[in-house]
């Protein structure tokens, strides 16, 4: 077996983003491709970086003689992204809260009228992570639909601020990212 360390990633550089758009926008489809205008960055994220977690249970079949296991199947898979984004900005307020209306007549002013509950915001996303000491290393997930919601505590305190949200990718998505193996 033959090791590489070129093939060993470590994320976290300063171009590392989420993007969030209206479901539906248009989409890029290569991995250095312009977004579309109406993409917006969520800005700096906590430093514990973006999470990708495969979700799903596995249904087991056992057999009568000795109850071993025979046959196995997947439930329920999908896969979810958790993030925690550090910028109170008017995105990441309409993400967490059920705004139901918001007003910026006042200069200087947002208001927000905030229904109780969470909800499910439906987004489309392209999450874009750079390997840390080569800016020319990436992967690019472009996700067509992402159900975000609020993902814990946001706590006011003497430490920054945190907007946690999870997103669940329904349906296909596409993952792009730079070939090392080919150079």
């Amino acid at each position: 077996m033959t090791v590489n360390s070129e093939l060993a990633r470590i994320y976290g550089s300063d171009s590392d983003s989420v993007h969030l758009a209206p479901f539906g926008t248009t989409l890029p489809t290569t991995l250095t491709g312009v977004l579309d205008a109406a993409f917006e960055d969520v800005g700096w994220l906590n430093g514990d970086g973006i999470t990708e977690s495969l979700s799903g249970t596995v249904d087991k079949k056992r057999g009568f003689q000795g109850k071993r296991v025979i046959r196995q199947s997947m439930g329920e898979s999908g896969t979810s992204i958790a993030f925690v984004a550090l910028e109170s900005k008017d995105m990441t307020n309409s993400l967490r809260y059920h705004e139901k209306s918001v007003d910026t007549t006042v200069t200087g002013v947002r208001k927000a009228v905030r229904g109780s509950g969470q909800r499910i915001s439906v987004r489309s996303a392209v999450i874009d992570l750079f390997d840390q000491d080569d800016d020319e290393v990436k992967e690019r997930l472009i996700i067509p639909r992402f159900e975000i919601s609020p993902n814990g505590d946001r706590v006011a305190g003497p430490d920054i601020v945190a907007y946690p949200f999870v997103g669940e990718i329904i349906g296909d998505y596409v993952h792009l990212s730079t070939n090392l193996e080919d150079a």
